[in-house]
């Protein structure tokens, strides 16, 4: 809930609040507990051991044969299976069928289009800079967060775990892994829980403080039981194996490469044989073996050139970049100039400094010592925009789990609230059950009673009325603003909301008394206060503060918008008639506002400065504002509005 809005629902009346709640809770309560889309399901549950066997599933024959709504779910299981097999334009063009299909659905809801949004930033992992896409991803979980949707939100948290790995941003991306995880086997969603444990596994080595990496692969493993998941078993040995390299054990990191090109040959899947193979060059290249490491990148590279993922293609160029400069080879040149056209694609500034490092150090090979020391400033660069990015990426986490923190607090309040309401009103009805017959007995008496005390109260309540009003203008008097003012005062610094206070004259009121009489003078102030009423907005208030001097009380406006409130009040008192005078009348108004700031420790030191600044008004001729704002650490110099200079009358100075 934006802030603006919860501020409003805190200024309804009691009486009003808790309807305003229930209505709030029961349509909250429409979307509870969706379950997992049903045409989606085969397509996620037959990934798991063969993705191109899936496409049986969503090719055109099929599809054909179902209608609007389960075709758009098909579609994004389509898209689903392109992004496993980095074919990232077939997902991005599964996605936009998807979107047009979408149309056609005359039940189509809101959860129908987070769920598409899902599958676009999914579409476009590894094409798109990924710190842009966890910006969408945060968008979309505050979106996702009202409906309830527990599938969707852990199909946004994986998505979040895969992008948060690719911006190297550890330590969010294992708490969001353990969240990943938990939501995964809740549901019973065996790629989801797998995935998260693949990751944590891949992780582990590099945070402090978890378990040995192994451990999460085989507890992936345990998870995969006997279901038939040759495609995932694949991907945790080339995990595994990349952990293994990282640890400093080629024999079992080589062993667990093997393993999963066999799998990935068993269902003839060609992506992953490439991707294994690059990663089994890596392995052989940090043994020394470069002529090896060439015929392998080459080896992949049409399968890798038939996909959509440049961090892949720009990794395998490295290699054999860096191959052929430890062969001191001529040819590592070429192989620069093919590089650098991946170089100016969308790479994560990690892997760009890489891929610049393995140029540099191609160059340096063939004693081109200049070109060398200049991809290697460019590759300083792209490493610390990519520390930069991490920072940034970090922040953005925790501003959104932050919002998402503080709406669930008001959510569950809220809900508090209206369970209180709930139990109070049954107390009331068995109450009431059981005195029934009583209270057909006292019915005259009650009656009678209830009468005398609602009259009694009545007059307690003008009593109190009367007693908080001006007797001449009908406004709040000066014990009554006093108060509103600091309330909003306490309100205004907690919630971080602007605040302004205001004291209002009328310039030479005495001679006015001293001319017509105290009779018109009275009269002068009642219409007076009357305009500066309908001046005011519904949370401001104004009060009289003694003789002809005002207080107004401004929550939510700034000082810079002050010249424009007197500016309102100048026009509407000029136009209004004045018993007693003639028009025009001429009366004037000065005033001196503040605003809330450090400096400012209470209410009262605030309404002084005001009245310092009144003071000011009057020395300096009357008929203008003069304002007043401690400023706060870091806040640029306030600017005058628009035209405060157009002529002396009408100056709003800050002191």
């Amino acid at each position: 809930m934006p802030a603006r809005a919860f501020r409003s629902l805190l200024q309804l009346p009691s009486r009003r609040l808790v309807p305003v709640l229930a209505g709030l809770l029961a349509s909250a309560s429409i979307w509870a507990a969706p379950a997992l889309p049903e045409p989606l399901r085969p397509v996620l549950e037959r990934s798991l051991d063969d993705p191109r066997a899936a496409f049986a599933l969503v090719d055109d024959a099929a599809l054909d044969a179902l209608d609007s709504e389960a075709r758009f779910w098909r579609l994004l299981g389509k898209a689903a299976l392109y992004t496993l097999l980095d074919r990232t334009s077939e997902a991005q063009r599964s996605v936009d069928e998807a979107r047009a299909r979408l149309g056609r659905i005359p039940t189509a809801t809101p959860r129908h289009h987070l769920w598409l949004e899902a599958y676009a930033i999914g579409a476009l992992f590894r094409r798109e800079d990924s710190a842009k896409l966890i910006e969408r991803s945060v968008e979309l979980r505050r979106a996702a967060l009202p409906i309830g949707d527990e599938y969707l939100l852990c199909e946004i948290s994986v998505g979040d775990l895969f992008l948060l790995r690719e911006t190297y941003a550890l330590d969010e991306a294992w708490r969001v892994a353990e969240e990943t995880e938990r939501c995964g086997r809740k549901l019973g969603q065996l790629h989801i829980e797998t995935s998260a444990l693949i990751a944590m596994g891949s992780m582990a080595s590099s945070l402090s403080g978890k378990a040995p990496a192994e451990r999460y692969f085989e507890r992936a493993l345990e998870v995969l039981g006997g279901q038939p998941a040759r495609f995932q078993r694949g991907w945790i040995e080339w995990e595994m194996g990349n952990t293994l390299a990282r640890l400093g054990q080629p024999e079992r990191a080589a062993h667990a490469f093997e393993a999963s090109l066999a799998l990935n040959r068993e269902i003839a899947e060609p992506t992953g044989v490439a991707i294994t193979t690059l990663d089994l060059a890596a392995l052989r290249l940090a043994q020394n073996e470069p002529q090896r490491v060439i015929e392998l990148v080459r080896g992949a590279l049409p399968a890798l050139q038939e996909g959509d993922a440049p961090v892949r293609l720009a990794t395998a160029h490295g290699l054999v970049i860096e191959a052929l400069a430890r062969l001191k080879k001529a040819e590592v040149l070429q192989e620069i100039e093919k590089a650098r056209l991946l170089e100016r694609a969308v790479l994560p500034a990690p892997d760009r400094a890489r891929l610049l490092q393995r140029m540099a150090e191609g160059y340096a090979s063939q004693g081109m010592h200049a070109q060398a020391y200049a991809e290697l400033r460019r590759a300083n660069e792209a490493a610390q925009q990519g520390q930069q990015s991490v920072r940034d990426t970090q922040l953005l986490r925790l501003q959104a789990r932050y919002e998402i923190a503080r709406r669930e607090a008001e959510l569950a309040d809220l809900r508090h609230r209206a369970e209180a309401d709930r139990l109070a009103l049954q107390a009331r009805e068995a109450q009431q059950r059981a005195l029934w017959a009583a209270l057909i007995a006292l019915a005259g008496l009650l009656a009678a009673l209830a009468w005398f005390a609602a009259r009694g109260l009545r007059r307690r309540r003008q009593r109190a009325d009367l007693v908080q009003r001006d007797a001449l203008t009908g406004l709040p008097d000066r014990r009554a603003v006093l108060a509103f003012a600091q309330q909003q005062f306490a309100l205004c610094r907690r919630l971080d909301i602007e605040l302004s206070v205001a004291l209002l004259d009328l310039d030479h009121f005495n001679q006015i008394n001293e001319r017509l009489g105290q009779g018109a003078g009275d009269r002068v102030l009642r219409a007076v206060a009357q305009a500066a009423g309908e001046v005011l907005r519904g949370q401001e208030r104004i009060g009289r503060w003694g003789g002809d001097e005002w207080l107004l009380v401004m929550p939510g406006t700034a000082i810079d918008e002050m010249p424009e409130v007197f500016e309102r009040l100048r026009a509407k008192v000029a136009a209004q008639h004045l018993p007693d005078l003639p028009a025009p009348h001429g009366v004037t108004l000065s005033m001196g506002a503040a605003a809330l700031g450090e400096a400012f420790e209470s209410v009262e030191a605030l309404v002084e400065e005001a009245e310092r600044q009144l003071l000011r008004a009057k020395a300096e001729g009357r008929d203008r504002l003069r304002c007043a704002r401690s400023r706060r650490a870091g806040d640029a110099a306030p600017r005058p509005a628009p035209g405060a200079d157009a002529e002396p009358a009408r100056q709003a100075v800050s002191a």
